[in-house]
């Protein structure tokens, strides 16, 4: 099995410093390295080149460097285009592996020979108030019941079962290559906060239930302050990106009786945050994304 790495990037020259030396450091290395970057300068190239000459450099590293290039999505895309490996890891770039980050990627695929495509788990993840799992289940039902919620940041452990998800993160998946060649990217509706979400989905829709999460697999989220929108707007995109979500799949299952219960959740989450950072910001972003969610005409994607 050949494995490729993907890590798009866009201004964080620190951090994607840190996840490259993190890939160079895997117990199973990686067989491939793209690194797909969007930023205006060449800071992070040089950085990198200096980080990979000193490390131990996976067998081939192609560093895309394209201005063109727009948003996370467009990024996968592309690096898919040129990704040779049997199984296309993606990155965040502001993550750092465990050790045997791709050794466990790579068990799960041989445990489990039909999985089209899997996730690993976040660590490092905030303290949430009490009773936070049963009020987000309780209000994402249905084409939003989302499977990680509860898992991620909370499983430990060794040789843990895998968990059925059409849910997988984005910054921290992996797909056989033939997933890329039955569904594509969708580069046209926008999608940032839900892209992965949007993908597996249908991943999940085209190829059946082959979906998994892979608590075996973990790594730490360093949330980088770079190109991370504040609340308000942070707030207004996901609602607009979970309007469009369901628009996308209103003729095949998805109810509206569940995306009230959601708009209903969403809601009481941007006043929390509003509480919780002492900003009116993410009420009236709600609001706006509902707006733009309602007019948003569905693109071909």
């Amino acid at each position: 099995m050949l494995i490729t790495a993907v890590i798009p990037t866009r201004n964080r020259p620190d951090d994607l410093e840190r996840v490259v030396l993190s890939v160079c450091g895997q117990s199973r290395p990686a067989d491939e390295l793209i690194i797909v970057d969007q930023s205006p300068g060449d800071e992070s190239r040089v950085r990198v080149e200096k980080a990979i000459a000193a490390a131990a450099a996976p067998a081939r590293v192609d560093y895309m460097h394209d201005t063109r290039i727009t948003g996370l999505v467009d990024a996968k895309r592309a690096a898919v285009a040129l990704a040779r490996g049997d199984v296309v890891c993606f990155l965040e770039d502001d993550v750092v592996l465990e050790r045997d980050y791709l050794e466990m990627i790579e068990r799960g695929f041989e445990r489990e020979p039909t999985m089209a495509g899997t996730c690993g788990i976040v660590t490092n993840l905030p303290p949430l108030p009490p009773l936070y799992f049963r009020l987000f289940h309780f209000f994402h039902r249905g084409i939003f019941h989302d499977a990680r919620v509860g898992v991620t940041g909370v499983a430990k452990g060794s040789g843990l079962p895998l968990i059925p998800s059409d849910y997988l993160s984005g910054g921290l998946s992996a797909y056989r290559r033939e997933v890329f060649d039955a569904v594509t990217f969708d580069v046209a509706n926008q999608f940032f906060a839900l892209e992965d979400i949007d993908f597996s989905t249908r991943v999940a829709r085209v190829l059946g239930p082959r979906l998994f999460i892979n608590p075996n697999a973990r790594l730490e989220h360093r949330m980088s302050p770079v190109n991370r929108a504040v609340l308000g707007p942070r707030e207004e995109r996901k609602v607009r990106e979970f309007i469009v979500f369901y628009k996308k799949r209103r003729n095949v299952g998805a109810r509206p009786a569940h995306l009230a219960l959601l708009g209903v959740g969403l809601f009481l989450e941007a006043a929390y945050q509003a509480v919780r950072g002492r900003s009116f910001g993410p009420i009236p972003g709600f609001f706006r994304g509902l707006w733009r969610g309602a007019r948003w005409k569905l693109a071909d994607e």
